[in-house]
């Protein structure tokens, strides 16, 4: 690595680091190892980046880091990348440039490329220079049939894994604000895959231009909801630190400190450039603002070297030395020295491979960009342009991009749209489809102004191209808008043309999660097809329709749409489309009418799709069977072992990855309800030993979540449910989102936080309202959320609002209303679950049903599904010993409940069963257990609390939490007769004569003991 370009500065001591750190926050070089260097304010900011550090080495961290231009943020992060090198660290640092197309992933490959060139370690570069060699590939479709943007997402979250498994690592990506929306999403997707790998994500960006950070605020406020995510924030120097800072800056210039101070409010950048214009030779002192701050530093370069600094300011990124010398046509020599001159002037920095020159600071960029008059910016981008129209690829990376973005400034329309095709192409094929929507859009904003000649491309492609561009980046709201162009304008011929792009108007509405107006614009879609003829985009267009409403939960719709979609699809011989009708068609047949019959359009689904060939067909008719057996069927078994065979065809067909892992994860589920957990844990392995990415990998996060809040590993299930929630939140659907919601509000009910299960469930409830038709999803949510009200009452906290509660009892009223109207199997759960939430609502009210119960026992039994069949049987126990009745009964239920607990390692069911067990004073092992009785005189000498029976001392526990009496006695399943002369006689044992007293006692007495 080049060391760092000496500056006007160096014959005093330290300034060596004013041209090495474009953010100036200090000028003291990196300390040791063990040592916090002396960055002056930046001691607490400093720690906060060590401690990630730090903790990066046991599991992955993020940090981003915001504030104002210039106010040290590089600086802070470059002490830090220093310390980790020494720690022996691999770091790879990226910087996003200031253009509008900018090449995709473009911090994160550079920065790859140049660690690459610069790394020591053999293994380390051997891994980045293979991931080089193979980018083509990775950008790629491969045999697990991935979608291509997801393949490249993969291919870098794979490499970062592995450079972590050599060392840990430390990515860096500088200005955010700049960031392409590709760099964007793959740091989502880090955050979100990235668990105990040793990674450490930095980000820095500028909070104070809004403008310029499109998309990203709205990005690191779901980040920030990760656990592995913190901010910092980075304000300006204090007076005293800025004052320490100038005594090493100018040692001998003490008076400096009141003028600094003013022109600069503790901005690190600013105060540098203050210091550096007094000090050389600017008696007057510097004016106020920044551009006039940066201005009057160029001015004291020769003509020369401002003509250089122009021209690095202009070239976007990294400026190689040959592309820039072809830029300026001077002579060698003349050129070199007024480059040098730049540099020793701290203006112009050496890149840190050595091959090529940009601003200090990006404050800098800018003001020159801004400065320049409309002829010399047309005129050096188009230099640029020219320059670069003879390079290749490999050269220069991102060359596309660059150059569709010099003629665009350079005033070129013709040149510019030819290039901005290419580079919009070019995206394409490394499938940065965020990037290629939006050279598709200039493109298609510039054919217009175009001289009406022959061009290559027409207004009406370009916004085609544009939108599946943006349907296939996700970007579904702005898909819409651009079809609605061509929709309005005369970019179509009307009838079968226009309803085609209607009904991708209608699938982007669709994923965008507008239902309602999916339906309106499949309808409007459905009308536009022409009366006869065209059956095979009658069918295409009817099918979409189908699935879509699949999607959406509206089973009756997707029949209704799937019957009609049948005979065109026959028709036209469309057998692909057929397939995957027949497999709509099925399941929402099998669901809402006909078990038999659409079992037997399942199984013609998948017989069709064999014959086409089609793996995505064969695919989704296998998905759709096995969905059926292990959901809303109930035929568990027959499910696991259909899913089994699929997961061997899929794997024949390379679709392991995808329709492979769902398989495995609705096997893992239906193992779960069975109470086969062990099989079900192996299984969600098996599906996360594949490497699953989109959807795959959310179902399985969730498969996985579900067996880990069973077994009480709530912290892993946190982990898998905010990585879900982060890559789900926007995008997902209600067949993932209502999941996502109850594990959620399952997390918290064991958390003991009811209030915010039901938080949760509130949000899951608006969900099912906007048409979601799914009842066999929809009952565990509408169950969570009364046993979250049940527990709130039971736990003495607020209970839910009397809106809340009527919402609730609406949805029960719904749920048993429709599920009384379902098929037998649908009926029988969703029957179930409603007797569970009116057992939960009698425990709501302070009216425990111990009868409800025994039937929701006896009716899980009958289900073969263990886990909430010992969950009711804890509440019938709980409910018995509320009433002080059939002691016996209650006894033989939590014995039969901690028995399947155990079993299952169900360890937070087990909790509850034992605590229950522990007040009733019911013995685990054997009959109801007196009450203890152990002689005073044996405890004599030993503390005030051993005078007290064990059930005393329970009451007194029970009362140091501040309980009433009548709630002990609620708690501990006595009277409140007794637990008032249980109370006197604690008093009278101790010696006190009032419940603070007797408090006071047991904190002395126990210590370590707190309140619950």
């Amino acid at each position: 690595m080049r060391p760092p370009q000496k500056s006007a500065l160096d014959c005093r001591p330290l300034n060596r680091a004013w041209s090495a750190h474009p953010d100036v926050g200090s000028v003291t070089p990196v300390g040791d190892e063990e040592g916090v260097p002396g960055l002056c304010g930046r001691d607490r900011e400093l720690a906060e980046l060590l401690a990630a550090l730090h903790a990066a080495n046991s599991r992955t961290r993020a940090v981003f880091v915001g504030g104002a231009a210039g106010v040290g943020k590089t600086r802070l992060v470059s002490e830090l990348v220093g310390i980790a090198r020494q720690r022996g660290t691999t770091v790879l640092t990226g910087h996003a440039i200031d253009i509008v197309d900018a090449p995709p992933f473009w911090p994160v490959v550079s920065a790859i490329r140049n660690a690459a060139r610069s790394e020591s370690d053999d293994a380390t570069a051997s891994l980045m220079n293979r991931w080089l060699a193979e980018l083509p590939l990775a950008a790629g479709l491969d045999d697990s049939g991935l979608r291509p943007s997801i393949r490249l997402l993969d291919s870098l979250h794979q490499l970062i894994v592995e450079l972590a498994a050599v060392r840990p690592l430390v990515l860096v990506v500088e200005d955010l604000q700049w960031a392409d929306r590709s760099t964007r999403d793959l740091l989502v997707y880090l955050v979100a895959s990235l668990s105990h790998e040793t990674v450490l994500i930095i980000g820095t960006y500028r909070d104070d231009s809004p403008g310029q950070a499109s998309g990203l605020n709205a990005v690191l406020a779901e980040l920030r909801r990760q656990r592995k995510v913190s901010g910092l924030e980075l304000g300006p120097l204090t007076r005293t630190a800025l004052a320490e800072l100038l005594t090493r800056w100018a040692p001998g210039h003490p008076g400096l400190e009141p003028l600094v101070w003013q022109r600069s409010a503790g901005n690190a950048f600013i105060a540098e450039e203050t210091v550096r214009a007094i000090l050389g030779g600017d008696t007057l002192g510097l004016p106020t603002t920044l551009r006039e701050v940066v201005l009057s530093r160029i001015a004291m370069l020769s003509p020369s070297a401002q003509r250089v600094t122009q021209a690095v300011a202009a070239g976007v990124g990294p400026l190689p030395h040959a592309l820039l010398a072809e830029v300026l046509d001077q002579p060698p020599a003349v050129l070199l020295e007024s480059i040098r001159e730049a540099v020793k002037q701290g203006i112009v920095l050496v890149d840190e491979d050595g091959d090529g020159y940009r601003l200090r600071h990006g404050l800098m960029t800018e003001v020159v960009v801004a400065d320049l008059l409309p002829g010399e910016r047309i005129e050096i981008h188009r230099r640029y342009a020219l320059a670069l129209s003879g390079k290749s690829e490999p050269a220069q990376p991102g060359l596309a991009a660059r150059l569709a973005h010099h003629w665009y400034e350079a005033g070129d329309p013709s040149r510019a749209l030819a290039a901005t095709v290419a580079a919009a192409r070019a995206s394409e094929r490394v499938h940065a489809h965020a990037e290629a929507t939006r050279h598709w859009q200039r493109a298609a904003e510039l054919v217009v102004r175009v001289a009406a000649a022959p061009r290559a491309v027409q207004r009406s492609e370009c916004l085609d191209r544009a939108a599946r561009a943006a349907e296939l980046a996700g970007d579904h709201e702005l898909a819409v808008d651009i079809l609605d162009q061509l929709l309005s304008g005369q970019e179509t011929s009307g009838g079968l043309a226009s309803a085609l792009l209607t009904a991708r108007k209608a699938s982007s509405l669709a994923a965008a999660g507008r239902a309602h107006d999916a339906r309106e614009a499949y309808g409007v879609a459905v009308a536009l097809l022409p009366g006869e003829g065209a059956q095979a985009e009658r069918a295409q267009v009817l099918s979409g329709y189908s699935v879509a409403l699949l999607q959406a939960m509206d089973f009756a719709g997707a029949r209704t749409a799937a019957f009609a979609a049948l005979t065109p699809a026959r028709s036209a011989g469309a057998s692909t489309i057929e397939a995957k009708t027949l497999a709509v068609l099925g399941f929402s047949q099998a669901y809402l009418e006909d078990p038999v019959a659409g079992s037997a359009a399942l199984a013609e689904a998948l017989a069709v799709a064999e014959r086409t060939g089609e793996p995505a067909a064969i695919g989704e008719a296998h998905l759709r069977r096995v969905e059926l057996l292990t959901g809303p069927l109930n035929q568990l078994i027959d499910g696991v072992e259909c899913a089994r065979q699929g997961v061997v065809r899929m794997h024949s067909l390379g679709l392991a990855r995808t329709a492979g892992v769902t398989l495995l994860t609705h096997a893992a589920n239906a193992l779960f309800r069975l109470g086969r957990w062990d099989e079900a844990q192996s299984t969600v392995a098996e599906a996360w030993a594949l490497a699953p990415s989109g959807a795959a990998a959310l179902e399985v996060r969730l498969a996985r979540s579900r067996l880990d809040l069973g077994r009480g590993r709530l912290e892993a299930a946190a982990d898998d449910l905010e990585a879900v929630d982060l890559l789900a939140r926007s995008t997902a659907g209600p067949r993932h989102r209502i999941p996502l919601i109850v594990l959620l509000a399952a997390l918290e009910l064991w958390r003991k936080c009811p209030a915010e299960a039901l938080r949760h469930i509130e949000e899951g409830l608006t969900v099912a309202e906007a048409g979601a038709d799914d009842i066999w999803s929809l009952a565990p949510l509408v169950w969570h959320g009364t046993r979250a009200w049940a527990d709130t009452t039971t736990s003495g906290l607020p209970p839910p609002s009397p809106i809340q509660i009527r919402r609730l009892k609406d949805h029960q009223a719904e749920l048993a209303r429709r599920g009384s109207n379902a098929v037998p199997a649908i009926r029988s759960v969703v029957e179930t679950f409603t007797l569970m939430c009116a057992a939960e609502t009698a425990r709501a009210e302070d009216n425990p049903d111990a009868g409800a119960w025994e039937r929701v026992t006896e009716l899980w039994e009958r289900h073969h599904q263990p886990y909430p069949a010992a969950y009711a049987r804890l509440r019938r126990a709980e409910a018995l010993l509320s009433r002080h009745s059939r002691a016996a009964a209650a006894s033989d239920d939590l014995r039969n409940a901690e028995r399947i607990a155990r079993r299952l390692g169900a360890e937070p069911l087990l909790a509850d069963i034992v605590d229950l067990a522990a007040r009733a004073r019911v013995s685990l092992d054997g009959p109801v257990q007196p009450e203890s009785r152990v002689p005073a005189q044996r405890r004599v000498g030993r503390g005030p609390l051993d005078a007290l029976t064990a059930r005393e001392l329970e009451v007194l526990t029970e009362l140091a939490t501040g309980l009433t009496n009548r709630e002990i006695a609620h708690r501990l399943f006595i009277s409140e007769k007794t637990v008032g002369v249980h109370i006197s006689r604690i008093y009278m044992k101790i010696g006190v004569h009032s419940r603070v007293q007797a408090s006071a006692v047991l904190q002395r007495s126990r210590p370590a003991s707190k309140p619950r």
